[in-house]
């Protein structure tokens, strides 16, 4: 296998120091110059050992550890003799090779006697420091390089080049200071397989791989009986090493360390055997692994054509499934297309049989397909596809009418998903918030309830995400993924940027070479090129929920999603009066029907506003009813509904919906005609024009426009006089100037 470089063949794995895939750092023991392999309680194993067998419960770690440094401080230097002003190191009981023959010469009397009667004094040749790196002591003579301490080791070792000697000891030490992959145990070939395996997770560097779980997968493979990875295939390794053990089923798959080390290098190799052209190998096949092909998605690794009886249709499938992901659909989408088109496929061998050619899938076909109730999502990816097989003329011998036109069932109205201010008021207190568990999470979280962002918006939010305007107004700049990566605003709170500041602060900590995400992945992203998955959220959001008890109004327990957050922003948006164009533009709408979701629901807001304003009809009379009418809300449901239908210039159309209108125009005279305070500078000038027309026509003899004229300046002058003299709260009925009531 030439793909792997020499550094990688030896038995024995051995990463650099600084290596940020296999090594997780220095141990916390200050004069341990060991690096640590498995991040427990950042400590090397060796001490992780000691700890385990000498912790107890009365015993603090960090007392441990401080314990444990002093420890190494004291090993790490030979002991000094003695005797006082002796910087010799020892021989026998605490005397160096000077002073221990005079103490057994003087009968080996009692040490601390002896000791108090001795003095240090200097050879004549005087004293020499050891040439050991790092040792303090002194050498036993002129003609010694070394203290007795290290003399002694140096003897044992032969007497090799000093020099030669210490640079020896120094790299044996830096071997066994760093975790490393004994590979003796596995055969040349399989060998070779996992030592690319350990290279390819080096130069990718997002994935951190301790030792001790590739030791594991090592004495695993070696057990399994393989010659190679690739004799088993993902089931069978998995079943091998779920042996004794549990495999946890569910939604989303566990794996350990070791069995995931295992099937990455499965991968490799398979994409090794591939080579450049990987479509050769996986377009034949009923089940395309979309990792091999380099377009797999979360939570997305296959497409399945099994489930197509029919062999030409199967290859219609593969060819417009290629055709698709060539374009740069989602393999979501794909997906979903491919589950309609295989359930087509199987209402057609059913009815037709497996044999059926081209020709037999005629538009009767469809049709009968259709009866059977299919998702609105299925049924245009078959129309999808039969669309793009008869333009690109894929399959001549199938009719021209086999299509699907307007044949999906009526989509209900979108409802609203707000989220209740009972329950808002549970989400948005700091006192909640504060037990979020993670603080990436919570951020994203203030983010979807301020900014009204999709998940997935908020998830991909980029480093600098943060831009002012010209009086330094924060706006949140985003990307819409769901509208062509379309760049967009959204003001925002100094509060939030500042919060935004500091999670930028927390990011170049972790990555001081700089990210290109906001909202970094925790794991399985050494170089940041990932950020927050999904469903790492929504298990941080889910676990949220349960811990601070959330219940709606009747305390039930209650659960909130993401997308909510949307919802209830454009809701209060449009109850706070924020036009709905507006809304439209803060949430990105694409177009005003996504935004009319919300906008049904303010009408209470509006009517309390009409309430409160004069409406006053052609004749100058008060059109509204008070609040407390029996008839208030059906007379504000008229008003709504015709608003709807009719805006004029200078006021609204009462007429009802059904109601055709006899004018030509709008005209002041209609009996339906309803008008505002807030069209007060519209009737000013409409008067104004209105007595320009009665000179000119005067004075051009037209007597009987004159006359007409001069009933519209009349019904303006009672309009703006009603108008004007109509304060706040108070209505003109019946030429009385009246006051609401004070529940209006």
């Amino acid at each position: 296998m030439r793909e792997v470089r020499p550094r990688f063949r030896a038995e024995v794995f051995r990463p650099d120091r600084d290596d940020s895939v296999f090594v997780t750092g220095e141990c916390r023991v200050v004069n341990c110059p060991n690096m640590v392999g498995q991040p427990t309680r950042g400590i090397c194993d060796s001490h992780y050992q000691r700890w385990l067998s000498t912790r107890s419960e009365a015993v603090d770690f960090d007392a441990w550890l401080a314990g444990e440094d002093e420890r190494l401080a004291r090993r790490g230097v030979p002991p000094a003799c003695d005797v006082v002003g002796c910087n010799r190191s020892t021989l026998y009981r605490g005397l160096c090779p000077r002073h221990a023959p005079r103490w057994a010469a003087a009968g080996r009397p009692d040490r601390e006697r002896w000791l108090a009667g001795v003095r240090y004094t200097p050879t004549s040749d005087g004293e020499r420091d050891c040439t050991f790196t790092g040792c303090p002591r002194w050498t036993n003579g002129p003609g010694n390089p070394f203290c007795q301490h290290h003399h002694s080791r140096w003897t044992v070792a032969g007497r090799p080049d000093p020099v030669q000697w210490q640079a020896d000891l120094r790299a044996k030490a830096g071997m066994r200071q760093v975790p490393h992959v004994n590979l003796a145990r596995l055969d040349r070939g399989l060998r070779l397989e996992v030592q690319y395996g350990l290279q390819c997770r080096h130069d990718e560097a997002n994935k951190r791989t301790t030792a001790r779980a590739v030791t594991l997968a090592v004495k695993r493979l070696a057990d399994a009986g393989v010659t190679s990875i690739l004799d088993l295939d993902e089931d069978g390794w998995r079943t091998f090493f779920g042996t004794n053990r549990r495999i946890y089923e569910g939604k989303r798959l566990y794996a350990s360390v070791s069995l995931k080390f295992v099937l990455d290098t499965r991968i490799r190799l398979q994409r090794l055997l591939i080579g450049d052209d990987p479509w050769a190998d996986q377009y034949p096949r009923e089940v395309w692994d979309l990792r091999l092909l380099g377009v797999a998605a979360a939570g997305l690794r296959f497409l399945r054509f099994g489930g197509i009886a029919q062999p030409w249709l199967g290859e219609l499938a593969r060819r417009w499934c290629r055709w698709r992901l060539a374009q740069g659909l989602t393999v979501s989408t794909v997906h979903s297309n491919l589950l309609g088109l295989t359930s087509f496929a199987a209402r057609f061998a059913a009815h037709a049989g497996p044999a059926a050619g081209p020709e037999q899938l005629t538009r009767q076909e469809i049709e009968s397909w259709l009866a059977g109730g299919r998702p609105a999502g299925h049924i245009g990816g078959v129309g999808r596809f039969l669309r793009d097989v008869q333009r690109h003329g894929w399959a001549p011998g199938i009719p021209g009418n086999a299509l699907i036109f307007d044949d999906f069932p009526r989509k209900p109205a979108s409802k609203p998903r707000w989220i209740s201010e009972h329950l808002m008021r549970q989400l948005e207190s700091e006192t909640n918030l504060a037990l979020f568990g993670n603080d990436d999470a919570r951020l994203i979280l203030r983010i979807l309830i301020h900014c009204g962002l999709r998940l997935k918006d908020a998830r991909h939010l980029p480093f600098d995400c943060v831009v002012r305007d010209n009086s330094d107004a924060p706006y949140l700049a985003w990307i819409n993924h769901k509208i062509h990566q379309r760049a967009a605003f959204f003001p925002i709170a100094e509060d939030l940027a500042t919060r935004i500041a500091d999670q930028q602060t927390m990011v170049l900590a972790r990555f001081p070479d700089g990210c290109r995400w906001l909202f970094p992945a925790l794991k399985v992203n050494l170089d940041g090129a990932r950020p927050m998955p999904d469903i790492s959220f929504r298990d941080y959001l889910d676990t949220w929920l349960r811990r601070i008890r959330l219940v709606d109004e009747h305390r039930r327990p209650a659960r909130v999603t993401a997308h909510q957050f949307r919802h209830t922003l454009g809701t209060r948006l449009i109850n706070a009066d924020v036009p709905q164009h507006i809304v439209q533009q803060l949430l990105d709408h694409m177009s005003p029907q996504m935004t009319a979701v919300y906008a049904r629901l303010h009408n209470s807001t509006v009517r309390a506003h009409w309430e409160k304003a004069v409406k006053v009809n052609a004749d100058g009379h008060t059109a509204a009813i008070p609040a407390d009418h029996p008839l208030a809300s059906a007379a504000w449901t008229r008003l709504s509904l015709v608003r709807a239908k009719v805006t004029l210039p200078n006021g609204y159309c009462g007429a009802p919906v059904q109601t055709d209108c006899e004018y030509a125009n709008p005209c002041l005279d209609c009996r339906f005609f309803i008008t505002t305070a807030d069209f007060l500078d519209q009737h000013r000038r409409q008067r104004d024009d209105t007595d320009k027309l009665i000179d000119d026509a005067q004075a051009a003899g037209l007597s009987r426009i004159a006359e007409r004229n001069r009933r519209t300046l009349g019904r303006l002058d009672a309009i703006i006089t009603a108008l004007e003299t109509t304060g706040p709260g108070q209505v003109l009925a019946g030429g009385t100037v009246e006051t609401l009531d004070a529940a209006s």
